[in-house]
């Protein structure tokens, strides 16, 4: 690990309380976008809101092998946690980070708030949370980013996608530069392949979100409303715009209804580019790099 991660790390392990700004433009959209990111640095445990994470018409699903706790289900731990959220949900919703605070300040966790504005201050406080004596003022969620970009070049790889720091997705488009020998350099490109990649774990996403209950094969969504809200669930992680997000799930859900073997994941398993993905795994140094182990799991995890 690079100098510049390690020390954004420490900062982690040292403080009560973390907090990230993330300055987007808009706290409803792209806030998730550095869930990976975090996850990557040793965070297991997260919380926002649980429409961030489910469609209105079906489960909860998302990516990676994170534990999500619902804000007020959750009992004093000693593990860190991250919290998700911006002033709306702090100051019109019933999901105050205020007990939390409360909590790990007397705890032997850390708690990390990942918010879209400096002056954020949970309900009842008198000052911004980053002022307070228990907190550290961690940074941007940019400085992280570009830490990992650092971190990523270290490692001999790179962040491809110009569009988005999402590191899920830019981690998906190295797979598929590794695999195809073609290089993607948007997040809506990548999307544009992602159906005949199904060694990406991208792919598997899809899979559970479009498989038929209690019957094999694949299902489309079933009506217009329900692919708007697959492009929010989008928008929450990705820097698009309303279009291009409603765009790109309307085309993933008209290849469904083409062919019903998309998405399929006993299809997936028996496609001939799971074999190509498993040959390019063997090139990978699985225990001297993170990024390769990473890459070599997942790549390796269809066929087992």
């Amino acid at each position: 690990m690079t100098k510049l991660l390690e020390a954004i790390q420490r900062k982690f392990e040292w403080a009560d309380v973390a907090v990230i700004v993330d300055n987007v433009d808009d706290g409803r959209w792209r806030l998730l976008r550095a869930l990976p990111a975090l996850h990557y640095m040793g965070v297991d445990n997260f919380t926002f809101p649980t429409s961030w994470r489910r469609l209105p018409f079906g489960p909860q699903f998302d990516y990676l092998d994170y534990q999500y706790h619902v804000l007020g289900g959750i009992e004093v731990f000693d593990e860190d946690l991250c919290v998700i959220t911006n002033g709306y949900y702090e100051s019109q919703t019933q999901y105050s980070v205020r007990q939390l605070v409360r909590r790990f300040t007397a705890s032997d966790g850390t708690l990390i708030v990942l918010t879209d504005d400096m002056k954020f201050t949970p309900e009842g406080g008198q000052r911004p949370l980053y002022q307070e004596h228990f907190a550290e003022r961690v940074g941007t969620f940019e400085s992280i980013y570009d830490a990992f970009k650092e971190e990523y070049q270290s490692q001999n790889w790179e962040l491809p996608l110009v569009d988005t720091k999402n590191l899920f997705l830019q981690d998906n488009a190295n797979l598929y530069e590794l695999v195809e020998d073609e290089r993607v350099e948007t997040a809506e490109a990548l999307f544009d392949v992602l159906v005949e990649a199904p060694y990406l774990p991208l792919y598997r996403v899809f899979e559970d979100l479009f498989a038929r209950k209690d019957e094999f094969g694949t299902a489309p969504l079933d009506s217009d409303d329900d692919v708007n809200e697959l492009g929010k669930w989008f928008r929450r992680r990705i820097e698009w715009d309303r279009k291009t997000a409603n765009g790109v799930a309307r085309t993933l859900n008209r290849r469904v209804v083409k062919d019903g073997s998309t998405f399929d994941p006993s299809y997936a398993t028996r496609h001939p580019k799971i074999r190509e993905a498993n040959l390019e795994a063997k090139n990978l140094k699985e225990n001297e790099y993170s990024i390769d182990s990473r890459y070599y799991a997942w790549l390796t995890e269809v066929s087992q």
